[in-house]
């Protein structure tokens, strides 16, 4: 009984450590770029708590320190396994450069498709982008939508802008630049501008997703340094538990926070390299041109 409290006294401070961390990265973390918030007054960790993939992971984080610690006694060990349960699925995989190229490439087509409706001659500009909100792609299907029905209520130009501010990218600025720019001079050429506007798209999507590819090398080196080190780490808790026993002093704990550390830093560096800068975009929020 005596040493199953032990245990517990000892796993206490992975506990409050643990769940700590949780919910600092549950209440600093933004909120997803494209997400539409309902209830935009209310505190960030509110929203955050809606979010139950986030929880989730907290969750795991803080009992996957719990279980560190009750197997080796090391604090640090516990720490840096929540962390890296928090910290690492998003570090490692990248989902956003994914999604943005995805929204890219729904972008061309889309463009493509307002082309085609202005070629067969079915009506003008705000009659093609309604038009187009039947078959939308579906990567921007949400967006094109929302654009249709705010061309019908609030005009073309004010939905173009409102349009590029969800999109979140600047190749959907200077879409919506050629749309607006065409709409108020009038004349022809705007399916030569539309055409030569979605080959550029798709370019683009080409050069963005070589990009990515060698993006990806790193990450996967990443990937397998980490899952080495805690196969060889796990392998020596089972089967040589004594070589690591001067890390539970508190010389050996110090000694293992400065690696984790490292480990930590070179994994944020990695990070920072195969992450693409954000481009500079011509309309700001709302619709009003960035500064």
């Amino acid at each position: 009984m005596s040493a199953v409290t032990d245990v517990m006294v000892r796993a206490l401070p992975g506990v409050l450590i643990a769940a700590g961390i949780g919910c600092a990265v549950l209440a600093v973390r933004p909120p997803r770029p494209h997400a539409v918030s309902y209830w935009p007054r209310l505190p960030v960790l509110w929203r955050t708590l809606r979010d139950r993939a986030r929880l989730a992971r907290a969750g795991a984080a803080a009992g996957a320190g719990i279980v560190v610690l009750a197997v080796t006694g090391w604090p640090v060990m516990a720490v840096a396994v929540a962390a890296g349960v928090v910290a690492l699925p998003p570090l490692l995989a990248q989902r956003d450069t994914q999604t943005a190229i995805a929204r890219l490439e729904g972008l061309s087509s889309w463009v493509r498709r307002v082309a085609d409706v202005l070629a067969s001659g079915a009506g003008g500009l705000e009659s093609a982008i309604t038009s187009t909100a039947r078959t939308p792609p579906e990567a921007i299907a949400t967006e094109v939508s929302a654009l249709a029905v705010r061309v019908r209520t609030r005009g073309l130009d004010p939905a173009l802008r409102v349009f590029a501010d969800e999109v979140g990218d600047p190749a959907a600025d200077e879409v919506v630049a050629a749309l607006i720019l065409r709409a108020r001079a009038g004349g022809r050429g705007l399916l030569d501008v539309l055409d030569a506007k979605a080959d550029a798209l798709a370019a683009e999507v080409a050069a963005r997703r070589d990009v990515e590819a060698d993006r990806a090398k790193p990450r996967t080196d990443t990937r397998l340094v980490v899952t080495i080190t805690g196969v060889v780490l796990a392998g020596l808790l089972l089967f040589a538990r004594d070589f690591l026993a001067p890390f539970s002093g508190l010389l050996g704990q110090l000694v293992m926070a400065a690696i984790v550390v490292l480990m930590g830093l070179a994994c944020w560096w990695m990070h920072l390299l195969s992450t693409p800068r954000p481009r500079l975009r011509l309309l700001g929020a709302g619709g009003r041109g960035s500064r």
